[in-house]
């Protein structure tokens, strides 16, 4: 509430007009048209929905045991893909380690070499 006589500046609009009476601020005046356009985002939602089903339906019904087999195919080729590459890892991680082990072993050539030791 403000000093001109108990309004809400929540209940006027742009200028100072009032909207409303004082504690209404809350109320949907146009809540019809709200719901409306709510009702129509929801209706297209619906019959796309409804379209994706009935398309599904009919592509299964038409080409369901072909389309059934290229995605095996294509689910197979990725899957020997993925194999492949964490093959590939392994074998990088499995080299990185025995290059490890032989830093410790070169290292130490060159310590022996360096204490007159060695041949």
């Amino acid at each position: 509430m403000d000093d001109r006589g108990g309004r809400d500046r929540r209940d006027e609009g742009p200028g100072g007009e009032r909207r409303g009476p004082p504690g209404t601020s809350w109320l949907q005046l146009e809540m019809s048209k709200m719901l409306e356009g709510e009702a129509e985002g929801l209706a297209k939602a619906a019959v796309e929905e409804i379209l994706r089903d009935a398309i599904k339906a009919r592509l299964k019904e038409r080409l369901g045991p072909r389309l059934e087999a290229l995605g095996r195919l294509c689910a197979d080729r990725i899957a020997d893909d993925v194999e492949a590459n964490l093959e590939i890892e392994a074998r990088i991680a499995a080299r990185r380690e025995a290059r490890r082990a032989t830093e410790g072993q070169i290292a130490e050539v060159f310590r022996t070499h360096r204490d007159g030791e060695g041949g």
